[in-house]
Formats: C-alpha cells, structure tokens, sequence
C-alpha cells in the first residue's frame, strides 16, 4: 500500500490499498520527477502541510512520514467506497498484520504512528 502525498495539489490518497505486504509514503509533483536531487525544506514543509491538512500525520525531525493508522483506514476505505468495494474483515486482518510486523521493527512510534520513509519523485 502507498500513501500518495501530491506536493502541487496537497492531496492525499491511498494506492494499491489491497497490498498490505508493504507500506510507503510516495511524494510527488506535477514538474519534473524529484528524484536524484536533494530534498528541499520548502519539499518537507509541503508534505508536513499535506499530512496535516488530511488529518494523517506530520514529517518527523529526521524526515520520515509519521503516518496515523486511522488516517491510513480512513484513506484506504475512501478509496475503496470510491471504487464501489468496501473494505472487508480480511483487509481488515491483513492491515493488524501489516501492523504488528512494523512494530516488530521499532517503525511504530509511542504515539501509535507508523513511521515510513518517503519515497520522493514519481
């Protein structure tokens, strides 16, 4: 699953919500592809301001995405009803497995937020 953060536009959107093998934060822009160039402060303030306005998350001080696990249910069910298919007990199993195995690595913070590097550019 990807949480999609579009810097141009500031939404905010799950993709490929069924994939629940994997998560990561995928920033993007409607100019040229940011990757293979450093990151700016103005890149971060726009995803900090995304994930914020979507009620979702923040940018940690290191500059990982600290994602809400409500903010990801809430997402993937939107995009689900908007594809016409509700999210389902398997997903919902399939997401505290996704979970629990990124507590296992210490990518869940105190607050209950998964932390997830952003992938920049696409």
């Amino acid at each position: 699953m990807e949480l999609v953060v579009d810097l141009s536009t500031k939404e905010v959107t799950v993709a490929h919500r069924d994939d629940l093998g994997r998560f990561a934060v995928r920033a993007v822009t409607d100019g040229p592809p940011t990757a293979g160039r450093r990151v700016r402060p103005d890149d971060l303030d726009g995803l900090a301001a995304a994930l914020a306005a979507h009620d979702v998350g923040a940018v940690g001080a290191d500059g990982d995405a600290l994602v809400s696990s409500a903010g990801i249910r809430r997402l993937a069910g939107e995009a689900a009803a908007r594809d016409g298919v509700p999210l389902g007990a398997d997903w919902d199993a399939g997401f505290a497995s996704m979970l629990d195995f990124a507590g296992s690595k210490g990518w869940i913070t105190e607050r209950g937020d998964v932390r997830a590097h952003v992938e920049w550019g696409g």
